[in-house]
């Protein structure tokens, strides 16, 4: 049995695994909120004492909302400045989250019966990956995750939907009858910038995680605008899936990573 463990560094919180990388199996789990206000340093700190936890000895992968080189290195600071740290030194890889999800959905999600996918993760952010034969496409900088962003972002992710309707929170939003219009705007604007990912690069499918993405009406809504923006009348009928493994998906992706680049 082959383990690493695998963090997921978001804006709110660190999700640390242990897990089976035969499997996808989680064996022991933590969550602790990532506060990056305390700075790069003690995040940092964080995440070492969640791996020697979790498996002190074990492969460890860093999946961050960042953008992330081939090289494993930071090259944004959107959420924490790790730009310059030597991450590599600590763990045994380091990845842009959505690339870790969708790793971990093309080897036990639901990408297995699909070789060739467009992952899409839409949260506090937007962003995807594309999946060729269980390969991520990183791009020469690694930043061929951008999902018309800017633009989309500001309009269609769980902090635009809250910020455009006053509410907390997406999931207040899109429970609001009378924020109903500006979710459908929402919806619309992504679904076009998806069937523009989905024209240019001819994916088998299309598979959607993230806390907002794996709303099933919010994702039913940006599916219908997609489909209807497709050109080609073959992949207009394209599987749009919720990603298997939800919530769980980066932090296996980062372990599965950690295997592979040990």
């Amino acid at each position: 049995m082959s383990v690493a463990v695998g963090l997921d560094v978001g804006a709110t919180k660190i999700a640390a695994a242990r897990v089976d990388t035969a499997t996808g199996e989680i064996q022991a789990s933590r969550r602790i909120p990532t506060a990056p206000a305390r700075g790069a340093g003690v995040v940092l700190a964080d995440c070492r004492r969640l791996a020697a936890e979790l498996g002190d000895g074990l492969p460890a992968g860093l999946a961050v909302c960042e953008l992330v080189d081939p090289a494993g290195r930071v090259r944004s600071a959107e959420t924490i400045d790790w730009r310059g740290a030597d991450l590599l030194a600590e763990f045994a890889a380091v990845e842009a989250d959505v690339r870790a999800g969708a790793l971990a959905e093309a080897r036990f999600g639901a990408g297995r019966e699909h070789p060739d996918f467009l992952y899409v993760t839409v949260g506090s952010g937007i962003s995807h990956c594309l999946m060729s034969h269980g390969v991520p496409r990183i791009g020469v900088r690694g930043a061929a995750i951008g999902t018309g962003a800017p633009l989309v972002e500001r309009w269609s992710s769980g902090l635009a939907l809250a910020r455009r309707t006053g509410h907390a929170s997406a999931q207040d939003a899109l429970a609001d009858p009378e924020a109903e219009d500006v979710a459908e705007d929402a919806a619309q604007r992504l679904g076009v910038a998806l069937a523009a990912l989905v024209n240019a690069l001819d994916p088998g499918a299309v598979i959607v995680g993230g806390g907002l993405g794996l709303d099933d009406g919010y994702r039913a809504r940006v599916e219908r605008a997609l489909r209807a923006d497709v050109y080609d009348p073959e992949a207009r009928a394209l599987p749009v899936l919720p990603a298997a493994l939800g919530a769980d998906a980066p932090a296996i992706g980062a372990a599965l990573a950690a295997v592979v680049r040990e």
